[in-house]
């Protein structure tokens, strides 16, 4: 079984998104559908980049991944909210307090008026092997922030798994 960044299988992970999908009314995507970093589709038909962010309670800050390259030799690479941008109306951030529900183009708005004041940040996943080694770029972006591009903020209808 395959594990994400967090820990948690593949399995795992796709019993999460069935679990918010459900409780908000969503539908998840089947994995041929599943392009450009999107996730769901909401009943109106927006397509929504569902992404699990566990530790944002703790830091306070959303990890919004825009690149990520194989190595250090690699170009960067759109990935996460880099790619989702172009197809999804929603972006949604789950933690085990709240479903985040941000509007992409505010989101994007925000992203650009503010990029020289987040924290830029650089993280390595897959370190022990090397062949699925991967380095990401994003920016901390604080919940607040998130907020306000928000539609909807509703309570998280799951937990983060045991690690």
């Amino acid at each position: 079984m395959g594990h994400s960044q967090y820990g948690d299988t593949m399995s795992e992970r796709a019993d999460l998104e069935r679990a918010v999908a459900e409780n908000l009314g969503w539908e998840v995507l089947p994995s041929n559908q599943r392009t450009d970093g999107l996730t769901c589709q909401g009943p109106d038909g927006a397509m929504i980049a569902l992404r699990f962010d566990w530790g944002s309670i703790e830091t306070g800050n959303h990890y919004l991944e825009v690149e990520s390259r194989e190595n250090r030799e690699s170009a960067w690479k759109p990935s996460g909210f880099g790619i989702a941008q172009k197809k999804a109306q929603y972006w949604a951030v789950v933690n085990e307090e709240d479903v985040f529900m941000a509007d992409v183009s505010k989101l994007a708005r925000l992203l650009k008026k503010q990029r020289r004041s987040l924290e830029d940040h650089v993280s390595r996943r897959n370190l022990g092997s090397h062949d699925k080694r991967m380095y990401a770029r994003g920016y901390l972006l604080p919940l607040e922030d998130l907020e306000t591009c928000c539609s909807v903020i509703c309570p998280s209808p799951v937990k983060a798994p045991e690690n």
